[in-house]
């Protein structure tokens, strides 16, 4: 296989260049500056100690796959069972490649958003499949609109991926439009791979509405999550997919044992505790970063010639500058090296993402608020 054609995330030209400059705020990086629960930690440290340095299941432990199980009931009504229905992952990027490979042959259609996360691109085409895109517009909120869903699948659509809340625009899309785009996906003969990895950051009360709630297509429907960015655990490297389809979950547990054998014991146990006990954090944390957002949207305000739309949930807001620049790369190295701050430019997201930026507020309020304003600054000296 050639893997020269794979590319790399335009964040990561940003970020790497980034690390060029001791001085600059880094507003690229969606990794919450928040810390783990320290009852996390201490329940790894814990489990380490009492031996849980060893090879699991395949799939997960058991006790983590039942926990899921108990967490997906009692939020979204979903019953799954924790030996055919779920498996634990290196995060949720293994949940998503692992479901890629289990349902991809050779020359096999995803489509995907754009603006979308990134790493899609390469997941699909380390499974041999080919991508195509269906778009999300400032003017309809960024929300996924059924109809363009619809005409752009095609006969080699094996797969549709629906990340929501979604990055980079932080819109979330409403369960009504949600059902149709499962049901359009299901009688086009496609499963649906829910990335749902943002589902506990959301703002203003609204309630999130999951995928795995559309019992009717549960056997088409694959939910990929994750315990990265709703507890601050990054760089634990734990997820997770669920599926009422026996079949692919045993399909990518066969395809774990390959890839990485299974996640680390002491880390798995952490995760059990997190989910009986993470609902108070994951509160603290959404409050925080509601007031981090708010602050950037006062900021932004204030600023001429540029247009965005208010993120309902994730830590990201997608900002359009292109009556400044069509060129986002060029416009996001530019105000790194003049003003010290790294943004993420359009272009990582999808052709028809190019005129944006997106803006993480993943980082603390002073962060959020210098960087903010050195991007209005410099603005302003592009009149």
């Amino acid at each position: 296989m050639n893997t020269s054609g794979i590319p790399q995330s335009g964040i990561r030209v940003i970020y790497h260049e980034a690390l060029k400059y001791g001085d600059a705020i880094h507003l690229e990086i969606g990794d919450p500056d928040l810390p783990t629960p320290s009852f996390v930690i201490d329940s790894a440290c814990e489990a380490l100690q009492k031996g849980y340095t060893h090879y699991t299941h395949n799939a997960g432990l058991l006790e983590l796959r039942e926990e899921i199980s108990r967490y997906y009931s009692r939020k979204y009504g979903a019953s799954y069972d924790p030996e055919r229905n779920v498996i634990v992952t290196a995060g949720s990027t293994e949940a998503l490649f692992l479901t890629l490979l289990a349902l991809l042959d050779v020359g096999d259609e995803v489509l995907i958003p754009d603006p979308g996360y990134p790493s899609y691109l390469a997941m699909i085409a380390a499974a041999r499949g080919r991508v195509r895109r269906y778009p999300l517009r400032e003017e309809e909120g960024f929300e996924v609109n059924p109809e363009d869903v619809a005409e752009n699948i095609t006969p080699r659509t094996k797969a549709v991926i629906v990340n929501n809340p979604n990055n980079p625009t932080g819109s979330v899309t409403p369960p009504e439009k949600l059902r149709e785009v499962a049901r359009i996906a299901a009688e086009s003969g496609a499963y649906l791979i829910a990335d749902e990895v943002y589902e506990n950051i959301v703002y203003e009360g609204e309630r999130f509405r999951s995928f795995s709630e559309f019992r009717e297509f549960r056997d088409r429907i694959i939910v990929v999550n994750s315990f990265s960015k709703s507890y601050a655990m990054t760089g634990w490297r734990l997820g997770f997919a669920v599926t009422g389809n026996e079949e692919i979950i045993k399909t990518m547990t066969k395809l774990q044992e390959g890839v990485v054998a299974c996640v680390p014991a002491a880390f798995q146990k952490a995760g059990i505790k997190v989910l009986m006990e993470g609902d108070t954090v994951i509160q603290e944390m959404v409050k925080e970063y509601r007031r981090r957002r708010d602050k950037a949207l006062e900021i932004l305000s204030e600023a001429e010639g540029i247009s965005f739309v208010k993120p309902k949930g994730t830590f990201y807001v997608f900002v359009n500058i292109s009556k400044y620049a069509k060129n986002s790369m060029e416009f996001s190295l530019n105000l790194l090296r003049n003003h010290r701050v790294a943004t993420a430019p359009g272009i990582s997201f999808g052709p028809n993402s190019e005129g944006y930026i997106r803006i993480s507020y993943a980082t603390s309020i002073s962060n959020v608020e210098e960087g903010v304003k050195r991007l209005v600054s410099h603005l302003k000296t592009l009149k």
